[in-house]
């Protein structure tokens, strides 16, 4: 007999935790989504013009089970053209190129001669750190210098995480990075060692035709039997070793037991649920990580409206600029169908825990200290032919100094309440890379 699962959150995180159990030939699922449609915070905006996403922007794969995933959906991917391999910083006022050569690292003017010595003799660099974990800015300033923290792992962070380099953890957020340091003492030494997995392929950066939604309306279809939308938990409890889930459904509060339950929804949702007595200070601890802010503005220009040709993945801007936005998006330079040809379309990021108080403005001041940013970056002065903003409350979780209490107080959860199973960007990585990875291990681990 099928074992009965109940997936909370038709995210990215549930739906494919629900792909690899029905791989596995496990099909009384049972996914609760309190909103009326799936994706959490994968949503794409598509009309006649233009094609551009309100949360994550693209998918970074280095594993090849995930291709095999998409090419089972019968997804077509899309890879970004060449010219977006370029990457760019804000350095005093200047679009630097990051290097991605010898040759370019060299005479970049992006790093002094100073760091240029300490990053290509690193091997040498005896700086250790004993301590359990450390900081990711520290960790880069012991190991190459505070230039190479402030103008790289800076805006890094806080385009990736929307988050301060100076309060994440390098033990949670890059693990195989304090392992290296570690065991080596060198990342230079570590890279050359590294055993590689049998399933590790060349990165890609993909999206779809249609954007990331693509992915999520492909899994929803699927699973269209599966999913309850606008189902709301009002409770979570164990009892004669079932898991036992009351909630409210299409006017009714209906009760069900289940063999196992995955929780794939940020932890700060978990807040209005009841865990019981007992779980409910594990509960407590956890819904307390951080998510900051952040606003997503994207707009549409004429390509005349800009002095230079908008090229490239993007431009990052370190904290030491003192800029309102954490960095811009090159879309229509990534994929060809984003926007009309004349027209340059470009996703804006404001607040993170860099600024959180940004993204509580109207959308009035938000959109002047854009048009600001924008003029002193590509001194553009004409007005966007199209402008639409997002903003999210809580955004990313972030992997700060100390959060082994929050991934203690989840195990914790797991062994006083067996079958209740946590699985979500919360702990092994905030990536959709990451969420899908851990859904194929969340299973594997229950079934092998």
């Amino acid at each position: 007999m099928s074992p009965k699962i109940a997936i909370i959150g038709a995210g990215i995180s549930g739906l494919s935790t629900a792909y690899f159990l029905n791989k596995r030939n496990i099909n009384d699922i049972n996914i609760f989504e309190s909103k009326s449609k799936a994706g959490g915070v994968i949503q794409t905006f598509k009309n006649d013009k233009y094609i551009y996403e309100l949360g994550p922007n693209t998918l970074s794969v280095s594993d090849s089970r995930i291709i095999d995933m998409f090419n089972d959906l019968d997804l077509k991917m899309i890879f970004p053209s060449i010219k977006s391999k370029n990457r760019f910083i804000l350095k005093n006022g200047f679009i630097e190129k990051v290097p991605n050569s010898i040759s370019s690292f060299l005479f970049s003017n992006l790093f002094s001669i100073k760091t240029k010595f300490k990053i290509l003799f690193e091997v040498f660099n005896n700086k250790k750190n004993n301590q359990q974990d450390e900081s990711v800015h520290d960790f880069f300033e012991r190991r190459f210098s505070s230039e190479f923290a402030d103008y790289v792992i800076n805006p890094f962070i806080a385009g990736t995480y929307s988050g301060n380099p100076e309060n994440i953890s390098l033990k949670h957020a890059f693990p195989n990075l304090f392992k290296i340091d570690k065991k080596y003492g060198s990342l230079t030494k570590g890279f050359l060692m590294k055993n590689k997995s049998d399933f590790k392929i060349k990165r890609k950066i993909i999206s779809f035709k249609n954007g990331l939604f693509d992915l999520i309306n492909a899994l929803s279809i699927k699973f269209e039997n599966n999913i309850k939308y606008k189902a709301e938990i009002n409770s979570i409890f164990e009892k004669n070793n079932k898991i036992f889930i009351e909630y409210n459904f299409d006017g009714k509060i209906q009760l069900e037991e289940f063999d196992k339950v995955i929780i794939t929804v940020p932890t700060h949702k978990l807040e209005n649920i009841n865990f019981g007595e007992k779980l409910s200070k594990d509960v407590n601890i956890i819904n307390k990580i951080y998510y900051p802010p952040l606003t997503t503005v994207t707009l549409a220009y004429k390509n005349t409206s800009f002095n230079q040709k908008i090229d490239g993945f993007g431009i990052l801007i370190p904290k030491k600029e003192n800029m309102n936005i954490l960095g811009v998006l090159h879309l229509s330079s990534m994929f060809s169908n984003r926007s009309p040809e004349d027209q340059s379309l470009i996703t804006v990021y404001i607040g993170g825990a860099r600024q959180p108080e940004l993204t509580k403005m109207d959308e009035k001041k938000i959109l002047e200290n854009v048009y600001k940013d924008l003029y002193k970056i590509y001194n553009v002065v004409e007005k966007p032919v199209f402008v639409s903003t997002k903003s999210w409350s809580k955004s990313i979780p972030q992997y700060e100094i100390n959060y082994q209490k929050y991934l203690d107080a989840i195990s914790s959860l797991e062994t006083d309440c067996p079958g209740l199973i946590f699985n979500g960007n919360f702990k092994n990585g905030i990536s959709l890379e990451n969420n899908i990875l851990n859904s194929l291990k969340t299973v594997k681990n229950l079934y092998e």
